[in-house]
């Protein structure tokens, strides 16, 4: 019989490049919506919401393996995340359009046209779904308790921040060739206290992570060494965030860049938080590992404790029977 167990800790395999496409894309299109409505940019962006939010339910599809079967995903919506998600991406599709179509049309008896409460209605749902499209994906993750490097409220925070300074960096990268309605000082303000903002919150996120210890603290490790430690110090910090934001505050003609910047970095943030999840066997978790080694007597003590029992409730039976007979 084996004298003992080594319980390792493993990084997860399941989740990886395309769930996190599927992440960036929706948490884009989500925040593009909201920076066109609140700053009253082109309407071309706000198609260009609709598109990108289209195209991560798309790559969830394909992630899902089953796309004929994916419908039934929304039937799970009070248990399941992804099931909300699916609804969020649904209704803001629907009230999306409907919102932005009359941008491109000149019929004023469009569902969308006009400030009757019909319209506003349908501008509630499509900003609200938007804004949750930006922050359910931190939720998925954040309630996997297997994996505590994700298992904590700052997860939906970093995602709703990040995905907001993603759409910023649209906004930017499409700056020299979109004229913004005079939107654009507003979104590099923005940017700026958002880039600052991330960086205090991934900073807070790790030092917490590695002051909980093992299977978090792995986590913070694997950030920090090989190739996923290059990826996330080079990529993430500085290309995602130091860059970007010392261009828009020294070199504001080069906008372009400092949002092409930061969505490499937004891209590769969720590759690094979905690769450096960390987790025990959940069979494992709670367990009382001193049974792992039990002896051939200690079986057959068992066993016999077993036959014991069975037979006891058999004469227990028994006699109620005849008693009530």
């Amino acid at each position: 019989m084996p004298q003992g167990f080594n319980m390792e800790l493993r990084s997860q395999q399941e989740w990886f490049w395309l769930l996190a496409i599927d992440l960036f894309l929706g948490g884009l299109g989500g925040g593009l919506f909201l920076l066109y409505e609140f700053f009253h940019l082109p309407p071309f962006l706000g198609l260009l919401s609709l598109g990108l939010v289209a195209a991560g339910g798309v790559v969830l599809l394909m992630e899902l393996g089953h796309p004929l079967r994916a419908w039934r995903a929304i039937f799970r919506l009070r248990t399941s995340w992804i099931s909300r998600g699916v609804l969020f991406v649904s209704l803001f599709l629907v009230a999306g359009s409907l919102h932005i179509a009359p941008a491109f049309t000149n019929r004023s008896w469009f569902a969308g046209a006009g400030d009757d409460p019909g319209a506003k209605i349908i501008t509630l749902i499509a900003g609200l779904s938007a804004m949750l499209i930006t922050v359910y994906p931190g939720f998925v993750l954040s309630a996997s308790r297997s994996i505590p490097f994700w298992h904590t409220p700052l997860v939906p925070l970093l995602f709703f921040t990040h995905s907001i300074m993603g759409a910023g960096g649209i906004v930017l990268l499409a700056s020299p060739f979109v004229s913004l309605n005079g939107g654009l000082p507003g979104v590099e303000l923005l940017e700026t206290a958002l880039i600052v903002l991330n960086l205090a919150l991934i900073s807070l996120y790790l030092f917490g992570m590695d002051r909980a210890g093992s299977p978090g603290g792995e986590s913070v490790r694997l950030l920090s060494m090989d190739s996923l430690g290059w990826t996330f110090r080079l990529g993430v910090v500085l290309v995602g965030m130091i860059l970007p934001l010392s261009i828009i505050l020294w070199l504001p003609p080069a906008a372009a860049a400092a949002g092409a910047c930061i969505l490499t970095g937004g891209l590769l943030f969720r590759i690094c938080v979905l690769k450096a999840g960390v987790y025990v066997a959940p069979a494992l978790v709670g367990r009382d590992m001193s049974r792992l080694n039990r002896t051939g007597s200690d079986l057959e003590r068992e066993y016999a404790g077993a036959a014991a029992r069975v037979h006891a409730s058999q004469g227990n039976r028994i006699a109620r029977h005849e008693k009530e007979g």
